[in-house]
């Protein structure tokens, strides 16, 4: 007896989001495992640990650092395969991907777009996640140099530099 009904409503929402988070964050893993499972360079060594041990060793450490290192991986994936594949890699690695039952490369471009849109339409970065995707879009060369876009870029990456180094 104790809860009252607003407090039971609470507690549950509250676990059906974490369950969510947690599905996601899964998800997301499963994706980012497969890729390197299948796509990891030939022509460079392998890592000194495997990515499934890498992604165990760092949650039980802090899941919090585990997802935005996840969402950090995700970036680099999403930026490699724009600036580095041509459609038909990434047709023939979505097919593997959905029969796999898992994202697929175009759905992960679009959440990293919608993130990007998000982002330059705020015109602050809040954090370091948002910090690496407008780098990568700077970086990867999505943006031409010098147009106001890129300079407004710059300047969120330039503003949220300044407010790391002065915490």
């Amino acid at each position: 007896m104790g809860q009252a009904k607003g407090d039971i409503h609470n507690d549950m929402t509250k676990r059906n989001t974490n369950n969510d988070d947690k599905y996601n964050y899964q998800s997301l893993k499963n994706f980012v495992l497969h890729f390197l499972e299948w796509y990891y360079p030939k022509n460079l060594p392998p890592p000194s640990e495997s990515p499934s041990d890498f992604f165990e060793r760092i949650e039980k450490i802090s899941l919090p650092k585990a997802k935005r290192g996840l969402q950090m991986a995700i970036n680099d994936i999403v930026e490699i395969i724009s600036c580095e594949w041509d459609p038909l890699q990434i047709s023939e690695a979505d097919k593997r991907f959905a029969a796999a039952g898992l994202s697929t490369l175009s759905e992960m471009r679009l959440r990293y777009s919608k993130k990007y849109s998000k982002i330059f339409k705020s015109g602050v970065i809040n954090n370091e996640i948002e910090y690496y995707i407008i780098k990568g879009v700077i970086d990867g060369g999505f943006v031409e140099l010098g147009t106001p876009d890129a300079i407004r870029l710059q300047a969120m990456l330039n503003a949220y530099e300044d407010l790391s180094r002065s915490r």
